[in-house]
């Protein structure tokens, strides 16, 4: 593997499962060098305080969804301020590989909304 890529974790059973997603369980989540830039410049302090919880997000999300615009899943996790989620976006190349592309957090209201329409899930 290239050494500006690591692997963060896997999609898995339950995930695929509850989604029913195309993709067979235990995929590889990646994070290349370009998407921790991405994720440095454009939400720094969330990237600062929550990067090396990347692998504890993938591992054991509060809860998943799945993107209706692009496909990418979504998982979700609290630390400790229940009005405030730490959102970590896994999005698929045109070949399938799995790329963790963004992290930002979002708010209660937000999150209730995509529960309330189905597009995230408590895991």
């Amino acid at each position: 593997m290239n050494n500006d890529i690591e692997k963060l974790g896997v999609i898995g059973t339950e995930i695929v499962k509850l989604f029913s997603l195309p993709i067979s369980p235990d995929t590889p989540i990646l994070i290349g060098l370009s998407n921790k830039i991405h994720m440095e410049n454009r939400h720094r302090e969330i990237y600062q305080l929550y990067s090396e919880k990347m692998s504890e997000i993938i591992c054991h999300p509060d809860y998943v969804g799945v993107n209706p615009h692009d496909n990418s899943l979504e998982y979700y996790k609290d630390y400790g301020d229940i009005t405030l989620h730490i959102k970590l976006a896994v999005r698929p190349t045109k070949s399938g590989v799995y790329f963790a592309k963004t992290m930002y957090d979002i708010n209660e209201h937000s999150l209730q909304s995509y529960i309330s329409k189905g597009r995230v899930k408590a895991v």
